[in-house]
């Protein structure tokens, strides 16, 4: 009976064991982490997100550790960093991020024979319960074919917010297979869709403007021209501007080292812009991507702000972290501009001014200030009220009108009063 009471002792303590850590809460869910190209052996571009939930929420934001079984990642570094922020309440898709973290980002370090990678911020943003931790990162060699569990930790200094999430790397066969797929019926369509295509291509070669989005209202011309725009575009106000420029063959292969815009005899003065007025920069690779949009984040690179030459000078300055490649588009938005009187203005854009081997000139369109129209509106409302004082005067003349009925009655009184006289007159 000891013995029977023994073992029932053990049990029931490892059963509490296993309950007690099967109740842990855990600070992550929802982990997820995909690779661009997926191909096996390939350098890719990968992307780790994690839900938080648990202790991490409300907990500076100061880590995550990313455990690959196979990939390599021993040549992961700081610059290869392409986004890291969060997705506040993870109601965006794939990499889209609300708060960007690049300028918290401490260091990106590997071990483990390159299979573990951690990302080390400075832990000035606290994401919340059911946000959505996103890094996106390059130079990532792909295992063989197959499916993989990777774990991803928050705060890994605390071991509290561990998750998984599955890498899954396709096989070669299946690659090629797609292009074969997709060449029937590219083959069994008629004459129809070979006139469509040159149709969009000409259309994208022509340049139409496309609006920049919520983040800055601007627009910009496609087709690799540079461009320089105003929101709002309106004479003296103080507005974002955005600059952009597509690297050509002499810059390609460079370093990034500068940015320089150069509104000399428009009138604009840029001097209040400082490096918290820089809304976004970076890099659109091939030049591929609409309005503002880049694939690689140059914030952690930006090194200085300063204006120059009387306010009329702006001038980025970066660690040439970057190489520019021929095709990329650079691209910066800045806020606290203030736009000169209405007119179109030639502005200069130089990528690199040290060597200036990359100047350019983009046009400035201001419009004229929309006080005008609140001016052309005033005497309209002045018109307007003039009726009123007319409506004013006609109940006067109503009003004289009541004493104009007394004589009439005076009259009548008169008469009566004579026909009484005479009445008496004759008894």
């Amino acid at each position: 009976m000891t013995r029977e009471y023994l073992r029932a002792g053990i049990l029931v303590a490892v059963v509490l064991a296993a309950a007690t850590f099967a109740g842990v809460t855990t600070a992550a869910t929802g982990g997820s982490i995909d690779a661009s190209p997926d191909s096996p052996g390939e350098t890719a571009e990968h992307t780790a997100t994690v839900t938080v939930d648990g202790d991490a929420a409300g907990s500076s934001w100061n880590g995550l550790k990313v455990s690959y079984d196979a990939s390599d990642a021993s040549n992961v570094d700081q610059r290869d960093v392409a986004t890291i922020g969060i997705d506040e309440g993870d109601d965006s898709q794939g990499d889209t991020i609300d708060v960007n973290a690049s300028d918290d980002l401490d260091s990106v370090s590997e071990s483990n024979n390159g299979n573990t990678l951690k990302f080390t911020l400075g832990g000035s943003y606290s994401p919340q319960e059911g946000d959505e931790l996103v890094v996106v990162y390059e130079d990532v060699q792909n295992p063989d074919a197959g499916e993989y569990e990777v774990n991803l930790d928050v705060n890994p200094q605390s071991s509290g917010g561990e998750t998984f999430a599955t890498l899954a790397i396709e096989s070669e066969t299946t690659t090629t297979q797609e292009p074969t797929t997709t060449e029937s019926p590219t083959t069994e369509e008629p004459t129809t869709t070979t006139t469509q295509t040159p149709t969009a291509t000409t259309t994208q070669d022509d340049g139409d403007d496309a609006s920049f989005g919520s983040d800055s209202g601007v627009s910009l011309v496609q087709g690799g021209q540079p461009y320089v725009g105003a929101s709002p575009d309106t004479a003296n106000e103080t507005a974002t501007h955005v600059a952009a420029a597509v690297v050509d063959a002499e810059m390609g292969d460079s370093s990034w080292t500068g940015l320089e815009v150069n509104y000399s005899g428009t009138g604009a003065d840029v001097s209040n812009v400082g490096q918290n007025d820089v809304v976004t920069v970076g890099i659109d690779r091939g030049d591929d991507g609409a309005n503002t949009t880049i694939d690689r984040s140059y914030a952690s690179s930006l090194g200085e702000v300063s204006g120059s030459n009387d306010g009329a000078t702006l001038t980025f300055g970066f660690d040439g972290d970057y190489e520019l490649q021929e095709g990329d588009q650079v691209v910066v938005v800045y806020e606290d501009v203030q736009n000169p009187d209405a007119g179109d203005y030639s502005v200069g854009i130089d990528v690199n001014p040290q060597t200036s081997g990359g100047a350019v000139t983009a046009s400035l369109d201001v419009t004229e200030e929309t006080t005008t129209a609140t001016e052309t509106a005033e005497p309209t409302a002045t018109a307007t009220a003039e009726p009123t004082p007319t409506q004013t005067d006609a109940p006067t003349t109503t009003a004289n009108s009541t004493p104009a009925e007394s004589p009439g009655f005076g009259t009548v009184a008169a008469v009566v009063a004579l026909a009484a006289a005479a009445l008496l007159a004759r008894r």
